[in-house]
This record gives structure tokens, sequence and C-alpha cells, in this order.
């Protein structure tokens, strides 16, 4: 064999073995591989069908836990921590689930005015990925005063109550709230932990004394 002959073969060699490896690496690209172990809950693509570069082939749940995603508004995100407690409402579920704060949005939506939020939910085998949910907020706290719906008197636009002082009626001008069943908010007129008449008072007076049975 001459040396071009030996050099023409060694060439088709080393072009076969370049073949192979892109062979092999193009292979390679055809097993994929998820980074945790779950569940296929939505098929993408087809056998036969082209994988583009991009193209999603399927979801996959995974079994370590699902997250709730919220949109907060601007305004009340700010008291809003990583890691804080919230209790989730999710329909189907009768029991409310608490969920822990894992992320919170650095940007808030200019259209919508609100901050996207995700919590880590509790294992919990009644979930289902795509469910519905609400989520519970706190405000603000409130330390209006509860009296019985009966004790307060409407004469005209005023709104009356009256407080046992020394053994007498004393009558306050109130300013009344929201009614949470035979109870009523009282916003001001009458401070903590006076005590309210609550029977017999439609005929009481200013400064009248008070007759226990």
């Amino acid at each position: 064999m001459t040396q071009s002959e030996f050099d023409s073969v060694e060439t088709r060699h080393q072009i076969a073995a370049a073949t192979v490896l892109e062979a092999r690496t193009m292979l390679g690209y055809t097993r994929v591989e998820a980074p945790f172990d779950g569940l296929i809950s939505r098929q993408l693509a087809n056998a036969g069908d082209l994988a583009s570069p991009g193209k999603p082939l399927l979801e996959l749940e995974s079994k370590a836990g699902l997250r709730f995603e919220a949109d907060v508004a601007e305004a009340l995100v700010g008291p809003i921590r990583i890691g804080d407690p919230l209790s989730i409402a999710i329909d189907g579920i009768e029991t409310s689930l608490q969920g822990a704060v894992a992320e919170i949005s650095p940007a808030a939506n200019p259209l919508s005015r609100t901050v996207p939020i995700k919590l880590d939910l509790p294992p919990n085998p009644s979930l289902r990925a795509g469910q519905f949910g609400r989520l519970s907020l706190p405000v603000a706290t409130s330390s209006n005063i509860l009296v019985p719906a009966r004790s307060v008197i409407k004469r005209g636009q005023m709104e009356i109550v009256f407080v046992a002082d020394a053994g007498k009626a004393v009558m306050r001008l109130v300013k009344t709230g929201r009614r949470h069943g035979e109870q009523i908010e009282i916003l001001s007129g009458i401070e903590n932990r006076e005590k309210v008449v609550a029977s017999g008072h439609q005929t009481l007076r200013d400064g009248q004394p008070i007759v226990t049975p």
C-alpha cells in the first residue's frame, strides 16, 4: 500500500469515527431526565412529532408538594414576609390549609397593581394541581368593643347606651359599627371594661339609680 492510499484510508476512518460520535451525541438528546420524581400530568407531544428546541413535551408534577400562587394587592403585600403562615381555603376541601410564604415577586404588575406571591402547601391527598383557592391576609387588628345589640337605643340620628357608674345610669352617645350576630361594634363613646346596661334601659334617664333585682 502506498502512503497516499494509507492516508486516504486513515482519513475515511477519522470521518467515520467523528460521524459515530456525532450520532451518539444526538442520541443522548433523545433521553430527557427529570430533576425530580413525579407524575406526568399532561402530554404535549406525541410519538413522531418533531421535537424542536424550546418546544415543551410534557408537564411533570412533583410528589414533594404543591404551591399556591396568588396576586396580592400592592397595598396589602407590605407586611408579608418569607416564611409567614397564611390560611388558604381550597374549593372541595372542607378544612382550611396553612401555607408558608415561599416567594414574593420583587415587581408589581403595573396593570392590576398586584404582586404575585407563592406559598408552599402541606401534603394533602385531596390537593390537585389547578385547583382554585382563596388566600386570607391579616389586614389589621381591631380593638373595638362589642356590646349586645339590644343595649343600643336609637333616638332620631343619635345612638345611646347606658353604662353603670357608681350605681347610677350614665348616658353615653356612641357610634356603632358592624353587627356580629346578637352583638354590635362600638367604635366610640365608651371605654373598655365599662359595664353596659342591657336590660330595662329603655326607660332609664341619665343619673337614675340602678336597681338590681
